[in-house]
Order: C-alpha cells, then sequence, then structure tokens
C-alpha cells in the first residue's frame, strides 16, 4: 500500500482475510486521523474518503470486540485504534454528527457506538464524553442530523449493552441520560411540540422515528434487566401523536411502539434476547404497566379513538399497496395495533386491585366496535360480531392468539359484575372467538399443534385458559356454537341461556382443509401454569425441531379416526378436534416427542371428554 495515501480496497481485503497492512499502525492511524478532520464545522470537503474511514474504524472495532483476528493481527489493530484515540478519535466523531451529509453523519454515530461499546468492554466503563454530548443534543432538541445520529447512537449502545449483560453499566447511563430524555420527550412529544418545527416537518419526521426506536430500546431494557428510564411510562406523549401533523407512518410507528410495551414484547426484532422470566412478576414495572392502561382508557374515554387515522389501503414505509378488489382493504396494521392496545389496557386494568380494577368493559368495547365499523372491518350487518377478532387479527397470529386471551378475562369479569347484557353484541364472547378460530383453520389439529409447540404465541397460556372456561362454561359453548353456525349476532347473553339449549347445534357444510401453519423451529419449556385441580409435576422433556414433531404425527394420524367420519355438527365439529389434539399430544408425549410436559393440558382436554360424555 502506498504510504502517501489509503488505498481502502487493500486496507478491507487484508481486514477481512484477518491480515493488516505493510505500513506501521502509527501511520495508518494518522492517515485515517487526518481524513476525519473537517475543515470547516458541518461540512467535509471528501465524503468518500470519510465514510470510508469511519466504515474502516467501525469494522477495526467490530472485529476486535469479536476476537476473530489472528493474534499478531489483533495486536496490530489496537495499536491503530490506541493511536486514534491518543489523536481524540471520539472530539473527531463528535463533530462530525452535525455534518449536513447525512450519510457521513449516519456513518460517524455508527463508528462512535462500536467505539463506545468496545471500551465498555474493556474499561467496564461509559465514555463521559460521548456520554455528554448525547445528554446537550438531547437537551437542545432541535430536529436534524446531530440529534438523529445521537439519538441512534444510545439506542445502539444500550441494543449492545442488553447483549452483553451490563447491567450496572447500563443503570449508570440511563441515571446520566434521564433528564435529558425527559426534556427530549415533552419536546418531541407534547401536544405543542409541532409548533415551533412547522418549517421543518420532514426532518422532525425522521427524528420523532428515531426517537421512538430509543424508547422502545428503553421499553427493552425495563423488561429484560429492571432498568428503568422515568419515560417509559410517560405514554401520553404516543397517544398525542394521533393529533398532530406528523407523516401517517410516524403515526403507525406510534401505535406500534405502545402495542409492544403493553404486551411486553419490546425489542423482539433486535435479538437482544428472551424476557427475563421474573419480569412479569416485577411489582415495579406491572406498576408502571398499569400506569400506561390506565392512560389509555382516559384517553379512550375521552375519544381518543376518532383522532385515530386508518388509511383505505395496506401502507408500507410511508408508501400505499393498491386497494384491494373493490377497494375494500384497510390498513390491517393499525386496525390490530389500535385494538391489540385497548384490549391489553382493559386487561390489566381489570386485574389491578381496588378501584382501579372497576372498568366498564362494555363501553370501551362498545367504542372499539363502533370504531372497527366505521372502517368497514365487520364486512356486512349480517356478520357475526364476535367475528372481528379473526377478521381484524387473520394475518397476525401472535396478536391474535393475545386478543383472545384477553378476551377471555374481559368476558369473565363481566359476567362477575353483571349477570346480563348481550357480549355478543359488542364483542367479547371467547367461545364464539374460538370457533370462529377452529373454522378458519378447518378444524385442523395439525395447525393446533404447530400453535403448542411453537414459542412465537402465547397460544399455550391461551389454550389453557380457553379449556377452563369451556369445562365452566359449558352451556355458553353451546348457544355460541348456534349462534356461529347462523352467523347471527344474538341480542341476548349467552350466559343466561338455559340448559335445553345444549342441544341447540346448527350444521353447516363442511369447509375445505386447511393448509399447515409452519411453526418456530425454536423450542424451550414452557410455563404456563396448572389447572385448578391439577396436581404439581416436573417441567422437563426432549427437545426436538418442530418438524420431527409433525412428521411423526402425520404416521401417527394415519390411524385415528378421520374427521369424515364425524357428525357434520359444528358443536361435533369443534369436540371432535379438540379430542384429536389429545390423542396426538398423548402419543408424542408418549414417545417423548412434545417438547415439554402437558400434563396440566392433557387434564384439561380430558376434562372437556368427561363434561361432553354427561351431557350425552
Amino acid at each position: 500500500m502506498d504510504a502517501s495515501g489509503l488505498d481502502f480496497q487493500t486496507l478491507f481485503s487484508l481486514l477481512n482475510a484477518g491480515a493488516s497492512p505493510s505500513v506501521s499502525s502509527e501511520d495508518l492511524a494518522s492517515r485515517i486521523s487526518s481524513r476525519l478532520s473537517p475543515p470547516t464545522a458541518g461540512s467535509v470537503t471528501d465524503t468518500d474518503g470519510v465514510c470510508l474511514c469511519l466504515t474502516l474504524c467501525e469494522r477495526i472495532t467490530a472485529r476486535l470486540s469479536a476476537q476473530s483476528l489472528p493474534q499478531d493481527v489483533s495486536v496490530y489493530y489496537e495499536a491503530v485504534m490506541g493511536s486514534l484515540g491518543e489523536m481524540s478519535l471520539m472530539e473527531k466523531l463528535i463533530s462530525l454528527l452535525d455534518c449536513q451529509e447525512q450519510l457521513v453523519s449516519h456513518l460517524s454515530a455508527k463508528c462512535m457506538s462500536a467505539y463506545v461499546i468496545s471500551d465498555v468492554c474493556m474499561t467496564g466503563s461509559i465514555s463521559s464524553l460521548w456520554r455528554h454530548t448525547c445528554a446537550e443534543v438531547f437537551h437542545r432538541s432541535d430536529p436534524g442530523n446531530e440529534l438523529d445520529s445521537c439519538l441512534w447512537s444510545v439506542t445502539a449502545v444500550i441494543k449492545g449493552l442488553l447483549r452483553g449483560k451490563n447491567s450496572d453499566v447500563l443503570r449508570k447511563l440511563l441515571a446520566a441520560l434521564d433528564a435529558s430524555l425527559s426534556c427530549l420527550h415533552t419536546s418531541l412529544l407534547s401536544r405543542d411540540s409541532m409548533k415551533p418545527h412547522q418549517a421543518q416537518m420532514t426532518k422532525l419526521n425522521r427524528t420523532m422515528c428515531a426517537f421512538f426506536d430509543l424508547l422502545e430500546v428503553l421499553s427493552a431494557a425495563r423488561m429484560r434487566c429492571g432498568v428503568c428510564s422515568s419515560v417509559f411510562v410517560e405514554s401520553r406523549g404516543l397517544l398525542d401523536v394521533m393529533r398532530c401533523d406528523a407523516e401517517y407512518f410516524v403515526k403507525k410507528r406510534a401505535l406500534l411502539l405502545l402495542k409492544r410495551s403493553l404486551v411486553r414484547r419490546a425489542g423482539e426484532d433486535w435479538a437482544l434476547g428472551d424476557v427475563r422470566s421474573a419480569s412479569r412478576e416485577d411489582d415495579g414495572l406491572n406498576e408502571d404497566v398499569r400506569v400506561v392502561a390506565d392512560v389509555v382508557l382516559r384517553e379512550v374515554k375521552a375519544g381518543w379513538l376518532q383522532d385515530v387515522p386508518v388509511k383505505d389501503q395496506p401502507s408500507f414505509f410511508g408508501g400505499n399497496c393498491d386497494a384491494g378488489v373493490g377497494g375494500a382493504w384497510k390498513d390491517g396494521v393499525m386496525l390490530r395495533a389500535l385494538s391489540l392496545i385497548l384490549l391489553k389496557s382493559l386487561e390489566i386494568s381489570i386485574q389491578s386491585p381496588g378501584e382501579r380494577g372497576k372498568v366498564d368493559v362494555q363501553l370501551y368495547l362498545s367504542e372499539l366496535m363502533s370504531f372497527l365499523r366505521r372502517h368497514g372491518t365487520l364486512m356486512s350487518p349480517d356478520a357475526h360480531s364476535c367475528s372481528w377478532v379473526t377478521s381484524v387479527f387473520a394475518e397476525q397470529d401472535d396478536d391474535m392468539i393475545e386478543s383472545s386471551k384477553a378476551l377471555i378475562l374481559l368476558y369473565l369479569q363481566h359476567k362477575h359484575r353483571s349477570s346480563s347484557g348481550p357480549v355478543c353484541l359488542w364483542g367479547c364472547n371467547p367461545h364464539c372467538h374460538f370457533i370462529s378460530f377452529l373454522r378458519s383453520i378447518s378444524f385442523d389439529r395439525t395447525v393446533l399443534l404447530d400453535f403448542l409447540i411453537s414459542t412465537e404465541t402465547c397460544f399455550l397460556e391461551y389454550c389453557v385458559r380457553y379449556l377452563k372456561l369451556l369445562r365452566d362454561d359449558w352451556t355458553g359453548f353451546c348457544t355460541s356454537c348456534s349462534h356461529v353456525g347462523d352467523g347471527n349476532a344474538p341480542a341476548s347473553d349467552t350466559s343466561e341461556t338455559p340448559e335445553s339449549a345444549q342441544t341447540d347445534v346448527t350444521a353447516f357444510s363442511r369447509p375445505s382443509t386447511g393448509s399447515d401453519v409452519t411453526a418456530s423451529p425454536v423450542l424451550r419449556l414452557v410455563d404456563y401454569g396448572s389447572s385448578d385441580e391439577s396436581e404439581e409435576e416436573e417441567s422437563g422433556c426432549d427437545h426436538h425441531t418442530n418438524r420431527n414433531v409433525r412428521n411423526s404425527e402425520g404416521d401417527l394420524g394415519r390411524t385415528e379416526v378421520e374427521s369424515t367420519d364425524v357428525s357434520e355438527c359444528l358443536f361435533d365439529k369443534v369436540l371432535v378436534c379438540l379430542e384429536e389434539l389429545k390423542m396426538a399430544i398423548t402419543r408424542l408425549h408418549n414417545r417423548g416427542l412434545f417438547p415439554y410436559n402437558p400434563a396440566s393440558l392433557l387434564k384439561l382436554l380430558n376434562d372437556v371428554e368427561v363434561k361432553k360424555s354427561l351431557v350425552g
């Protein structure tokens, strides 16, 4: 390599090959440093050269952190980075954050973040200069490249600390940034925050999305490590975004963030690892989530749903997809997010102690039904009101199961507080939801098996919760078979249906065979609690891939009674599906192919069979 300049192609090739260049580490560091010194603030004359130098520094830092270089080569590049540190690398990177070239600003943030994380691994402390700079930029809250880059950098560093399980360092970082983050939250997400920035809405939209990424990683830190920032519970601003002049994709991003916080799935796309098992028993976290739920319910009661926009066609990354036949499509992402936010808020609130738990479920679900009807979710006036669950969540299994699980608790709370009320009219009958779900999968017990094995949804918890309800509310189930079969929503409450209604079921034509649903290949033991009467049992089974389980189940299925031998009655279709599921689970478990101990689940399925035999 010519010592008078930098041959970046050669440098990158050598680094990728795990080799070092022929120039000295001091010379290479000096050349890189000279390229990173802008002649004037906010501008660079050699954009390509600066971008290549920043990328090279980041790659070197990443290879050193991963310890993926030979010993002698690692020593060389450690010397390069050490020399760059003595040449004020951090100061140079900070000076580039406010560069007018957005790419330069972003690459400087990436390089800076990698450098900070590497420093934490070596010294166990955060760069005070980096931390102080980010705090100052957050306090100013001026939308633009500098703020966006600082937001990205802090987000990346927190992700790195979460992956490295550096909870103590993370706790100190958030304590140092807490005041500036609160200031930034107020500046960007308060109702009046748009007014000073009307002339630069494009910049503000970009900045808000970067801030939402930071809020999500703060939420992930709260749930995974118990490390809290005060902005975690300041959800009012996310709701206010619906009323501001921000772009549609910004409002969608705000709703998705709020949904992930309430269902405790923040950071699920960032490979941060599983949420710690103790998080659901964390009293502080539970109280914080209750505060968020309370805010949502207050805003909904005040008419917030009127402010939530829903486009007439699916929207992706700010663009649109062509409308379907007859222009009937809606932006399902917004509808799902809004629906699940309200359902989870209700579920959380009714489980709160004292007056806090006395929530008028019917009031809020009626509001939700009105919202969905305004946006054409219920296809026709004759559609069963409870069909909204499969209609809204058809394309998102995890959200559908989460919502169905929440609706069971809402139904039980309503029955506890009031023995009457047309729950079907406001879409809150879990029997109808379960029957509609089985119809949507053509009563295929292999699909249920996939759901039970997969870790991508909370189906196991939902299934246990529903089977308990089915065992204890047989009359309601029988009546719902009739209602769903007719396709009409009744005006009376199923909880008051006479016992004779158990035989009042309506037959319907057999649906076509549904396709299999592919489950996640990753298996783990699932803690779903025990049924009311089940004894203590030890968890533990062999871990196998879903493919092995499904293949074995396919072999076993050849010896089972086929669905063509059963009655066309909807009532029988549901129960036969559950019976087949029990048989499949039992045989797989006996052969050591089921990924966890299903004893409690099998007991509930057996209870349902016993109930059926007792009532004839």
